[in-house]
């Protein structure tokens, strides 16, 4: 099969959604006999030894495999174990499990692996369908394959460690490793993991509904390593800060220019409609891109009112990993009082010991936000009138419930309803 970026892309939209940013997030394609299999570099570029693919990808489900193995590897932090021969035979067997279990519908049940690997032994765990029955790995496999006989789920580390006594005397060399192993330059951005934990999350929910229980122990270690990359301070950060106030903290985004060169690096439409009449134009307007940053903030709306004080050392104790970069929040009761975020981390409450919700939406408004963060026991209400009117303001929200909590109407409407629970796994 030829791989090119538009296949490859077709591929993963196909499975991820056309609007899904693990499959904007490969850039270019290219051959590499010198690489034994495949890997994608923190760039986005995807590199395939033809060789390879020749010989094991025949249709989209093997390139899916192939293509979603290397992107699984950072997301479960293999990375931070030692580069040996074990540890990678650990990581491979838990990326093939999730593909084949949790995506089995895009991978065809991980048809590549079950080409690429024998299905006795040690081998046998990096793929499905193996014959394992009265085989010292028989615990393993189905922890990694099934729902029954194994009780909890193992990390990746608790594999290593227990293939380190299994394993003794196999010839772990003749085993073969997909992807890139061993390269902790090539780590993706902290940014990138977080939008690739929050989209295949979603995915492997929907996935876990489908099975009805069907590879309980696998979906609970693919979930437990997205969480790693979900915490409350990266969630707030990237999804929920705003332009209109500022903090310490400042967003990446890419800006496009059009720079002027002779030679077309990426021609403007203009310049393509000139090569097409056959006119060479003397300097090619180039649609480029750089990165760039702008300041950002959180608008972060705090009940103060009487049953905040049982829950606010749990409170601080999410908020205080945000004090670098927040200078100020919003407390609220029946009023709004803007103090900064020192003040609070000591203690410094200010509170009518009433509550509303109509005090936050005249603040929002007032002050233009587009997005917010709301930290309440959910006991109040917010007028209609206000409601419509933070409708057509478009405003997004992600609301944090403590008090036992567990539902918000007035801020459902804006967005994501959450426990104090959930904001501190």
């Amino acid at each position: 099969m030829k791989i090119n970026l538009e296949i490859v892309r077709t591929v993963l939209k196909q499975s991820l959604g056309f609007d899904s940013f693990v499959a904007s997030f490969i850039t270019e394609v290219r051959e590499d006999s010198n690489h034994p299999t495949a890997g994608i570099t923190k760039d986005g570029l995807l590199i395939y030894n033809p060789e390879f693919v020749d010989k094991y990808v025949s249709c989209m489900e093997d390139l899916f495999c192939l293509i979603f193995h290397e992107l699984l590897h950072p997301m479960f932090g293999h990375f931070i174990y030692d580069n040996g021969e074990i540890e990678n035979i650990a990581a491979d067997a838990i990326i093939n499990a999730v593909i084949s279990s949790v995506f089995a519908r895009y991978s065809a049940y991980g048809n590549l692996f079950r080409k690429t690997h024998d299905e006795r032994g040690l081998e046998g765990l990096m793929r499905p369908g193996s014959a394992m029955h009265n085989n010292r790995y028989n615990k393993i496999y189905c922890m990694l394959y099934h729902n029954y006989n194994v009780k909890d789920a193992m990390t990746t580390g608790e594999l290593i460690q227990s293939l380190k006594i299994l394993a003794q005397g196999e010839n772990l060399s003749m085993i073969l490793l997909i992807g890139t192993h061993g390269s902790p330059d090539n780590r993706f951005s902290q940014e990138n993991l977080v939008k690739f934990a929050e989209e295949l999350r979603e995915i492997a929910k929907a996935g876990m509904s489908r099975s009805s229980g069907t590879y309980k122990s696998i979906i609970e270690i693919f979930m437990e390593a997205l969480k790693t990359h979900l915490s409350i301070k990266k969630l707030l950060l990237q999804k929920f800060s705003t332009k209109r106030k500022i903090d310490k903290f400042k967003e990446l985004f890419q800006k496009k220019k059009i720079g002027v060169t002779p030679i077309p690096l990426s021609p403007s439409k203009r310049d393509l409609v000139l090569l097409s009449a056959g006119i060479y134009p003397c300097y090619f307007h180039n649609n480029l891109t750089k990165t760039a940053k702008q300041d950002r903030g959180l608008a972060i709306y705090l009940d103060v009112s009487g049953s905040v004080n049982d829950y606010l050392p749990k409170i601080l104790g999410i908020l205080k990993n945000l004090r670098r970069e927040i200078t100020s929040i919003f407390q609220f009761s029946n009023q709004v009082v803007e103090t900064s975020f020192e003040s609070l981390l000591k203690g410094n409450i200010k509170t009518t010991y009433g509550t509303d919700f109509n005090c936050i939406a005249k603040s929002i408004l007032e002050k233009g936000f587009d997005k917010a963060v709301i930290i309440t026991d959910g006991c109040a209400s917010m007028s209609y009138d206000l409601r419509e009117q933070l409708k057509n303001a478009g405003l997004v929200t992600i609301t944090i419930l403590f008090d036992r909590a567990n539902s918000c109407y007035d801020f459902s409407l804006f967005g994501d309803v959450i426990t104090l629970e959930d904001a501190c796994a």
